[in-house]
């Protein structure tokens, strides 16, 4: 018997002999961009630190993250389970924020992708 049920079977987007590259989930802002959306944009404090946020790395660089930004309220009513990055692919509708930001330099670049949410 060849049963080898312990083996994880390869993902299809990876390379062979390379390991799949798992996202992050939803998390907290960061503390530099929650800052930036609330001092260098003027928005309400209590609103911008109850949204979440997913990101992955940009490039091959440890400290800078594309990032996109959602309301987990507005994710549920509409019934969109958000996992990582990717799941918001198909969800654009749901992103407030997308950019990118590097924590070594805290430089941070936004664009509001929704108008009335905020």
């Amino acid at each position: 018997m060849g049963w080898q049920i312990w083996k994880k079977k390869e993902s299809s987007t990876a390379l062979p002999g390379t390991p799949p590259k798992k996202l992050e989930k939803p998390r907290e802002l960061p503390d530099d961009v929650g800052r930036n959306l609330v001092v260098e944009q003027g928005l309400d404090p209590d609103w911008v630190w109850s949204l979440k946020c997913v990101r992955k790395p940009k490039g091959n660089s440890k400290n800078t993250f594309d990032i996109r930004i959602f309301s987990q309220e507005s994710a549920a009513q509409k019934g969109v389970k958000v996992r990582d990055y990717v799941t918001l692919e198909d969800h654009m509708d749901l992103v407030i924020f997308a950019g990118w930001y590097d924590k070594g330099s805290r430089k941070i670049q936004m664009e509001q992708l929704i108008k009335k949410a905020v």
